[in-house]
């Protein structure tokens, strides 16, 4: 059995900034087409985000869930993290994305990804590295590309089965992306964004 837990920002004003591919709306569309076998397996209704928010985070420079001045923060962190991701992303061609499988965590289903050219590790790894984070925390450290595709409307004990039931839905989704982007959002999971910076990948 998985215990769950109950997401309680669905839907709610957020502030946060993040790192993200820029998604195809072919590539989200395929994402949200794994959202209805999902739910027919669940055994409760969970909250599904429409294909158009659905979303990949490479590195939340300002987590949803944190409480400071985020906005001062930013204007801190916003053009060391500018120059590092222009350095980063000079000269690098595209990415494509491969998304294999489908995991049940206690917060999120989720769709797996892997990138073969290391810019994504390389990424996480400078940030981490080189952008102080907010005073008294830690930089964040990933070991997963994911999008989420679904979130937990209620805490429930889900049996075994029903995890690997989900688990075994097919998945063979390849995303191109030409460039990465960091993000205002402002509607929790994104569904209200806005677009600070671009950054091609040629």
């Amino acid at each position: 059995m998985l215990q769950t837990i109950a997401d309680d920002l669905w839907g709610e004003p957020c502030l946060a900034y993040h790192v993200q591919p820029d998604l195809s709306p072919e590539t989200r569309a395929s994402l949200g087409e794994l959202q209805k076998p999902i739910a027919e397996r669940w055994p409760v209704p969970l909250h599904f985000a429409p294909p158009e928010a659905l979303h990949v985070t490479l590195y939340a420079l300002v987590q949803v869930k944190e409480r400071f001045d985020k906005e001062g923060y930013w204007s801190r962190i916003a053009e060391p993290c500018r120059t590092l991701l222009e350095d980063l992303c000079m000269g690098h061609g595209p990415l494509e994305l491969r998304f294999s499988k489908l995991k049940v965590t206690d917060t999120a289903i989720i769709a797996v990804a892997t990138d073969e050219t290391g810019l994504i590790t390389r990424l996480r790894e400078k940030l981490a590295d080189l952008i102080p984070p907010p005073p008294g925390r830690a930089p964040l450290r990933y070991n997963l590309v994911h999008s989420t595709l679904a979130r937990y409307r209620t805490s429930d004990a889900v049996p075994d089965n029903v995890i690997g039931a989900v688990e075994a839905i097919p998945v063979a989704i390849h995303a191109p992306v030409e460039r990465l982007k960091i993000i205002r959002e402002t509607l929790f999971p994104c569904q209200e964004i806005d677009e600070i910076l671009s950054f091609p990948l040629r």
